[in-house]
């Protein structure tokens, strides 16, 4: 069986977790950044009295549903990976203290 060798700077199970949530955090920051401006973009298509001042066509506002709730899909299922890479991480934390895995040694 293959062994990964040890090295001085290897992370221990507890920085491994920290990072691993930091990511998470730095995705769901980015996602927001993403929605906003998507919702900037909608503000602008409607206008601020919801009167269209470009006046699209039917079919130009259908096809910008169309695209905005493709957009809200894919913020979607990033957002279900997301819970799941959480959920994955939480089973690396024991309930009752670190495992020994993440003992340190004595």
């Amino acid at each position: 069986m293959p062994t990964i060798p040890a090295e001085p700077h290897r992370p221990d199970c507890n920085e491994i977790i920290i990072d691993l949530l930091e990511s998470i955090a730095l995705e769901e920051i980015a996602l927001s950044h993403l929605l906003n401006a998507e919702a900037e973009k909608m503000q602008a298509f409607a206008g601020k009295r919801l009167d269209f001042p470009t006046r699209p066509t039917n079919s130009e506002i259908f096809r910008f549903n169309r695209e905005a709730t493709r957009f809200v899909e894919t913020v979607l299922m990033k957002e279900w990976l997301l819970l799941r890479k959480f959920e994955n991480v939480m089973d690396l934390i024991p309930k009752h203290g670190l495992c020994s895995k993440c003992r340190p040694s004595k």
